[in-house]
């Protein structure tokens, strides 16, 4: 068996929700395979490009003793004043 790691990706946010280990057979039959990529890199809440087929990570949370929250619309932490 050729033991691939999959991840589940979001049709509507392109965020990876899943990750699962096994070979491309057991995926292959599954309502949702065109929501599942082959990837050994890509963590829960990362962003997948279709275009580059690339997944980046959301930025660190700041490490300053500020407050933060996250601002979907520029997908960064903004600091609370």
């Amino acid at each position: 068996d050729n033991i691939m790691r999959f991840v589940r990706v979001n049709t509507l946010t392109l965020k990876v929700e899943n990750a699962l280990l096994g070979d491309k057979s057991d995926f292959i039959n599954r309502p949702d395979y065109d929501n599942w990529i082959q990837s050994d890199t890509a963590k829960i809440n990362d962003t997948y490009n279709a275009t580059t087929e690339i997944f980046t990570s959301p930025p660190q949370y700041p490490d300053d003793g500020k407050m933060y929250e996250w601002d979907e619309d520029t997908t960064s932490w903004k600091e609370i004043t």
